[in-house]
């Protein structure tokens, strides 16, 4: 998109180790005047570390942002080839670094490992690791230089032996050396680096929040069981133990990670995931930790001698700006279980689906949770990145819109995931007012539209590409393990056509927005004869019910307003009968949306606050501090998709809504639905123009909007206009 600068690197070479080393140590001493000012610009594929003299010159961690970096050797995956036509790009952070030079030698170092970039048989192997960077500065006269990376740079591997981002570690610390970023160390015995041609990517300044260590936990030490100490971090969290040994040499630390403990109080083996590191000890006192990856974990388990001090929380520093509590435990253990899981799947300029199995930036998931993050968090420079990928990852000789973003090989289907193309940059635009998105994006949006089109038959969207899923919901309770297709009972053709009608509603309204019609005609005519083809093949008219109304069948209908009055009732009827939610995660999020549309906001918090098996309650009552990907809790402890379902919070339970124009939350309604079974609420959420703050009980209740901002409040059937940048109190 046109917001993303270009980063310069001209002058300055690609560099290497040849492919010889996965994780080497990588220096040069400079002579530099004294500066006025400097700035380095780095480009690497691969994780790196970069340091001046010893000093590292950010806290910024795992970089580069995960992108699609270039293109991929071809292979296959699930049989089917890589090979469409997408767009690579690689984001340059740059750093100030005027305080970091002296004059005379200075020693410019990285320390690199794998990351997204190289992982041999995975699905993210592009090649091997390399670097490229400049240092632009001024001298004490004002004239500009540049100088950067060349082939006089030495390498050789570090104390890192092995990292793979998904499984791991191995340090040695008999080859911990700091001295090798000073200017008097001898490098002479290292290996002169090889020259890499520049990859065919285009270069980006980095404009999205790198992760950071946010915050420390300290572990609860649980149990000992022979030589294996099993510790407690209180809450599932990304990040990983630091650990302190000055055991003799050689000597071998363990440390394995995982979300739950069996019966017998020792990690659950299918929740660790492979995280492991391991340390070899040097005989001096070293604090150990990773270096290239995180873990997702809340249990760990230490194996050998050493002290374990802290548990660092990582993820993108992305701040929390937005508040909620009620008199109700479930749903303040919804949007704290949401944050908490949203957060952990925030790494590298990507929302993942989980931060451990595989860290991937789902597009169905994401464009699922998005309005739910964008409320509670200052995402912008985060999703605008994801945006970006999204747009970068769409096939562009089809339209087809990958499962991933960053691309990665990966499951879906059509609809509910490919739609992010549509839905994601309109939520953007309504959160934060970038108009320049939609326009760029449009035709890519027509695309998708075209993409699905000739995936149809009889107005039904009924594949995909060839080869891979075609999914329409996803993690239905009665799937009980994972990737069990033949308990998903909701037909896929409804789910898919259903995202198809609504992204042609959306870039409708988009083309409203930006001022192009061309194919508003087409679309609308298409709208219609979905929505048909939907009734004709899953309405009964006897019932008035879709598909049975099976794992929520009939709120997809209702959503598109077709059917008759007995397929909402039938929702009604339904839930009050089974009392919880048995819909996968696209279902969920509607179901909860229209009952809260159509006067039902009681029902819609009985299934939010459900005492029933595999709900929120009973992963409350059970310890769980985020949300698993199946309702049943199978595999992954941390999934943020269930939570969408926490948006509804603050559009129905404190009642902050735009109106059906308004962006950045300048027009509003004020009108929350209270109901018997919310006896007070409280919260906020920023906006371009401020706080906006919403206080109850049952007596009254008190409103605070910003200044440049119009505010309707509707209470007990009353409306009256709120003045902006002043509190209102009104009595119930």
């Amino acid at each position: 998109m046109s917001t993303y600068k270009k980063a310069d690197l001209s002058g300055a070479e690609w560099i290497s180790t040849g492919g010889a080393c996965m994780t080497p140590m990588i220096r040069k001493t400079m002579v530099f005047p004294k500066v006025k000012s400097a700035k380095i610009t780095i480009a690497g594929l691969g994780i790196f570390e970069a340091f001046i003299n010893g000093k590292r010159v950010s806290e910024d961690l795992f970089l580069p942002l995960s992108t699609d970096f270039h293109e991929r050797p071809e292979k296959l995956y699930r049989g089917v080839p890589y090979g469409e036509k997408m767009r690579h790009r690689l984001y340059c952070p740059v750093y100030d670094i005027t305080s970091y030079l002296k004059e005379g030698d200075n020693t410019i170092a990285f320390l690199m490992g794998p990351g997204w970039y190289e992982m041999p048989n995975e699905c993210y192997e592009y090649g091997h690791i390399k670097l490229c960077y400049v240092i632009d500065y001024q001298d004490e006269k004002g004239e500009e230089h540049r100088t950067g990376s060349d082939g006089s740079h030495r390498w050789k591997e570090s104390y890192v032996k092995k990292a793979n981002l998904l499984k791991g570690e191995v340090h040695d610390y008999r080859d911990y050396d700091e001295s090798w970023m000073e200017n008097a160390f001898d490098d002479s015995g290292w290996q002169p680096v090889s020259p890499e041609k520049e990859p065919e990517t285009r270069l980006y300044i980095q404009d999205c929040p790198a992760d950071r260590v946010i915050r420390h936990i300290t572990p609860k030490l649980l149990a000992e069981k022979g030589d294996v100490r099993i510790y407690d971090a209180g809450e599932i969290f990304t990040g990983y133990p630091v650990l302190v040994s000055d055991a003799p040499a050689g000597e071998e630390i363990t440390v394995v990670h995982g979300e739950l403990l069996n019966k017998k109080g020792r990690l659950a083996k299918e929740n660790t995931y492979k995280q492991k590191t391991v340390f070899y000890t040097d005989g001096t006192e070293r604090r150990m930790h990773c270096r290239f990856t995180w873990f997702g974990f809340q249990y760990f388990e230490v194996k050998g001698n050493a002290r374990v001090v802290d548990c660092v929380v990582i993820h993108s520093d992305v701040k929390v700006d937005s508040t909620f509590s009620c008199s109700d435990e479930t749903l303040n253990w919804l949007r704290e279980a949401y944050l908490r899981t949203q957060l952990d799947n925030m790494h590298c300029g990507i929302p993942s689906d989980c931060p451990h199995v595989e860290r991937r930036g789902y597009t169905g998931d994401g464009q699922l949770t998005c309005n739910a993050a964008m409320i509670q968090l200052d995402g912008e420079k985060f999703y605008r990145k994801w945006i970006q990928d999204i747009a970068d990852c769409q096939d562009s000789i089809t339209g087809h819109v990958q499962y991933t973003a960053p691309y990665i090989p990966s499951g879906g289907g059509p609809g509910g995931w490919g739609c992010a193309i549509v839905m994601v940059p309109y939520v953007f635009y309504r959160n934060y007012g970038d108009e320049t998105i939609l326009k760029e994006l449009y035709p890519q949006m027509l695309h998708y539209l075209d993409y699905l089109e000739n995936h149809s038959e009889k107005d039904l969207v009924v594949s995909d590409r060839a080869g891979e899923w075609c999914l329409g919901d996803w993690c239905v309770p009665t799937m009980g393990f994972v990737n069990n297709m033949d308990a998903i009972y909701i037909p896929a053709p409804l789910v898919n056509t259903y995202f198809y009608i609504r992204s042609m509603e959306k870039v409708l309204e988009i083309g409203e927005i930006i001022g192009e019609h061309q194919a508003d005609e087409a679309i609308r005519e298409k709208i219609r004869r979905k929505k048909q083809a939907i009734q004709d093949t899953y309405f009964d008219p006897e019932t008035g019910d879709f598909a049975g109304n099976q794992q929520g069948s009939n709120v997809f209908a209702v959503d598109l307003g077709i059917g008759d009055e007995r397929t909402f009732a039938n929702v009604i009827r339904h839930y009050r009968e089974i009392k919880k939610y048995d819909t996968g995660i696209f279902a969920t999020d509607v179901l909860t949306r229209i009952l809260f549309e159509r006067g039902e906001s009681e029902l819609a918090v009985s299934l939010l606050t459900s005492k029933e098996d595999d709900t929120f309650y009973s992963r409350m009552k059970m310890g769980g501090t985020t949300i698993p990907e199946y309702w049943t809790g199978h595999r992954s402890q941390c999934h943020p998709m269930f939570g969408a379902v926490s948006q509804y919070l603050f559009a129905y339970v404190l009642g902050i809504r735009q109106k059906e124009h308004s962006i950045c939350y300048e027009d509003l309604v004020i009108a929350p639905e209270c109901m018997d079974s919310i006896e007070e609420a409280e919260g906020s959420i920023m906006t371009k123009n401020g706080r906006i703050s919403v206080k109850y009980n049952k007596t009254e209740i008190t409103v605070r909007i910003p200044e440049k901002t119009k505010a309707l409040l509707l209470m007990n059937g009353q409306e009256q206009v709120l003045e902006a940048g002043k509190e209102t109190v009104v009595k119930r």
